[in-house]
């Protein structure tokens, strides 16, 4: 019985990135700073491991992005406990490892406007 009521409020409250609004699809490029206001998140299993689909607004509209990786971990950890919609600058950058300087990383850098 108790699994039968899980399985259909998991059922009734599922979402996916079918969900997402019908908006056009502009992810963000690397090296260059953005200002939005995030309307909403949603973070799914994506091809290569956790992504996150992102609804934001700027002065060109609505659009949705793709955030994978480490920059979803990123975006998860900065949009945490925050109410929507929130008002951020952010750019996704490389940054050179400490550790092996044969190596760069890809970091969002995410901070309130």
């Amino acid at each position: 019985m108790a699994n039968k009521k899980l399985e259909n409020f998991l059922t009734a409250h599922e979402t996916t990135t079918d969900n997402t609004e019908e908006v056009e699809t502009l992810n963000f490029e690397r090296d260059t700073l953005y200002e939005v206001s995030v309307i909403s998140h949603h973070t799914f299993e994506g091809k290569f491991g956790p992504s996150v689909v992102v609804v934001y607004e700027n002065e060109d509209g609505k659009h949705k992005a793709y955030i994978n990786g480490y920059e979803a971990n990123h975006f998860n950890n900065f949009i945490a406990e925050k109410e929507l919609p929130l008002n951020v600058k952010l750019a996704r950058v490389q940054r050179q490892s400490e550790q092996n300087e044969d190596r760069v990383y890809n970091k969002l850098v995410i901070a309130l406007q």
